[in-house]
């Protein structure tokens, strides 16, 4: 019987010790970090400070760079789209603003596509509802898939309003409508 008891008690500390090892090798970047925004790059990228970073921006273990997640927004040289998507990236996230920061796991040219939230409020889903910043349709399927909705009636309000990239006098020719 005391045999018995040992072995039971030995299998249960060996799952407990499995489960705590487990744990402690999940990549704390896929959790919801806080960073401090470092630098804004473009209308969909930005460099944070955190923690630890999954993908070290220049060699910086702390430094990190940004790609939004489910949004695409304008390259340099897309006028006037690129100066304004910009623009109200660095209003809305200034230089020292603290954020979170979901890691979705995915990585794209050295960039942690990451979706940023200030005060609750998705800075990504915001981008698109104010004509900011298109859908990025392959992320949109494959790595956003709870918040699909959200943004798909985001883009449908702000292109029905005709805000932004939207605007039917001057529009961004590469904006992507995804179903």
């Amino acid at each position: 019987m005391k045999i018995r008891k040992i072995s039971l008690i030995l299998a249960v500390v060996s799952c407990g010790i499995l489960i705590l090892l487990s744990l402690l090798n999940t990549p704390q970047s896929l959790a919801t970090q806080q960073a401090r925004i470092s630098q804004i790059i473009d209308g969909d990228t930005l460099e944070v400070t955190m923690s630890q970073c999954r993908i070290p921006w220049e060699g910086n273990s702390q430094l990190c760079r940004l790609q939004l997640a489910c949004i695409d927004g304008q390259d340099y040289g897309d006028s006037p789209f690129f100066e304004a998507a910009k623009s109200r990236l660095e209003t809305l996230i200034p230089r020292g603003t603290i954020v979170l920061v979901s890691d979705t796991g995915k990585s794209s040219r050295q960039r942690i596509v990451s979706e940023v939230f200030k005060d609750n409020t998705s800075i990504n889903l915001q981008l698109v509802s104010e004509g900011k910043a298109s859908l990025f349709c392959k992320h949109l399927k494959d790595t956003c898939p709870s918040s699909k909705t959200a943004y798909l009636n985001a883009q449908n309000s702000a292109k029905q309003a005709g805000l932004g990239i939207w605007n039917s006098r001057q529009y961004w020719r590469k904006a992507r409508v995804c179903n």
